[in-house]
């Protein structure tokens, strides 16, 4: 009886210990900072006092950030660039296509602190297999 109480004990503690973090569907790891979880290569950004204010504008947000937050860091022309859909239509690419062009709003598809779903597999079936 002793062994099943220990085991659930055990049980407990890992899930508790395992439902902290959050983790992304994705190789990108997310880590834990303190107040939220970030994605790992954004880690420069949680370091001093005015973490949430270099994305959000604010110290203590209360929605997502705009897009150009993230274009501070992010040149859409070199994502657009990077992200050609080679040997396939030139607007497959989540950066610049058919549709929004080279404005879609970053957040639509990407999450700092949530797994996010690419916006166009919505209606398409596009296989983005660098997604963060």
């Amino acid at each position: 009886m002793k062994k099943i109480y220990l085991l659930i004990a055990i049980a407990g503690l890992m899930f508790a210990s395992v439902s902290h973090f959050s983790f992304a569907t994705d190789t990108t790891t997310v880590i834990d900072q303190g107040k939220v979880t970030g994605r790992i290569y954004h880690s420069s950004i949680y370091k001093g006092s005015k973490e949430c204010k270099s994305c959000h504008g604010v110290n203590e947000p209360s929605q997502r950030p705009a897009d150009n937050a993230c274009q501070k860091c992010h040149n859409i022309d070199k994502l657009a660039a990077k992200t050609i859909n080679s040997g396939h239509n030139e607007y497959e690419n989540p950066h610049n296509n058919m549709h929004y062009g080279k404005r879609v709003p970053c957040q639509d598809c990407h999450g700092e602190h949530q797994t996010k779903e690419v916006m166009c597999n919505n209606c398409h079936e596009f296989n983005f297999k660098n997604h963060k």
